[in-house]
C-alpha cells in the first residue's frame, strides 16, 4: 500500500509519480536553502528549476534509480522524501551484496512539522528499500532529524567525509558558469 495516514483521513504519504517532479524539486530546493543559508531570489529560482528538471527526468526514467514520496494534508503537499539506489559492492561479513540506498531530502514544511510526518516519510523509504533488496541504507541527518532517524534504527557512522566540488562562479571562463550549471553543481550536495 502506498498511502498511509499520519494524523487523519485527509493526510497521506504516497509514492511520487512523474507529475510530482515540481513538488519534489521545490521541496528539495526549500530544504537546501533552509539548511545552507540565504541565496538571492534568482539563485533560489535557478536551483529550484534545476531540481524540478532533475526529478522530471529521473522519475520518468525507464529504469529508475530515484524514488520519492509526498506527504499531503487535504491534498496539499506538506513534505517529501527521496530514495536513491546505486549498485552495491561486496562487504566483509555480508553474504552476497545488494544495491546501496540513500534516503535524501526528508523535508516537511514549517507549519506541518512535529507531527510525525518526517518519520512516516522515512518509514516509506525504508519499506521501499527493503522491497528493492537494498543491502545498505544511509542518510544524512540534520540536528533536528537525528532523534527521528535513531528511533527508526539508524546509527551514527563517523568514518565518512564529503568532498564538495567548488561551485563555479558566474562568468568563469573555464565553464559556462550560468545559473543552471551552478544549480546542478549544488544539486550534488
Amino acid at each position: 500500500m502506498n498511502e498511509r495516514p499520519f494524523a487523519g483521513p485527509e493526510r497521506t504519504i504516497r509514492a511520487a509519480v512523474d507529475a510530482d517532479a515540481a513538488v519534489l524539486g521545490r521541496m528539495r530546493a526549500a530544504q537546501q536553502i533552509e539548511l545552507d543559508g540565504p541565496v538571492s531570489p534568482a539563485e533560489a529560482e535557478a536551483y529550484a528549476s534545476a531540481c524540478v528538471a532533475f526529478f522530471a527526468r529521473e522519475l520518468a526514467a525507464p529504469e529508475p534509480w530515484v524514488f520519492g514520496w509526498i506527504a499531503e494534508s487535504a491534498g496539499v503537499p506538506v513534505g517529501a522524501a527521496v530514495l536513491t539506489i546505486a549498485p552495491g559492492m561486496p562487504r566483509l561479513g555480508a553474504a552476497g551484496c545488494g544495491p546501496d540506498g540513500r534516503i535524501r531530502n526528508v523535508y516537511v514544511t514549517e507549519h506541518a512539522r512535529r507531527r510525525g510526518i518526517a518519520r512516516e516519510l522515512t518509514r516509506a523509504a525504508i519499506d521501499a528499500s527493503e522491497r528493492l533488496g537494498v543491502a545498505r541504507l544511509v542518510l544524512g541527518a540534520s540536528a533536528a532529524g537525528r532523534n527521528v532517524y535513531a528511533k527508526l534504527g539508524f546509527v551514527e557512522k563517523s568514518d565518512e567525509m564529503v568532498y564538495r566540488r567548488p561551485v563555479v562562479a558566474a562568468g568563469d571562463v573555464a565553464r559556462t558558469g550560468d545559473a543552471a550549471d551552478r544549480a546542478f553543481d549544488i544539486l550534488d550536495r
